[in-house]
């Protein structure tokens, strides 16, 4: 059973962004938004939480808001970069989330 950590409100800010330019072409085919679209949730306040389960390097899940929008993102920090793993559009429990917090 993996255990979720909290959810913390934060800025987070990087020096920059990237992300596999095939996934991004993928996610905008299947949902209509690219990877770069969602990275300007960055520099901003999101709801932040660490990816419990066992991967090679940290992962963390963010809740973000873009042009009216609420965005699900993961993500794993290099540095100071973002590499940007995957996002969606924030289901129904993310959006409750977000708005109890904001």
């Amino acid at each position: 059973m993996v255990r979720s950590t909290p959810w913390r409100l934060v800025w987070r800010e990087f020096r920059g962004v990237s992300f596999d330019p095939q996934k991004s072409d993928l996610i905008l085919a299947e949902r209509g938004f690219d990877l770069a679209h969602v990275a300007r949730v960055f520099p901003g306040f999101v709801l932040e939480r660490a990816d419990t389960r066992l991967y090679v390097e940290p992962r963390f899940q963010v809740i973000g808001e873009l042009l009216g929008e609420l965005y699900f993102l993961v993500y794993t920090p290099r540095g100071r970069i973002c590499r940007l793993i995957t996002a969606w559009e924030a289901d129904r429990e993310h959006r409750v989330i977000w708005h109890e917090y904001r």
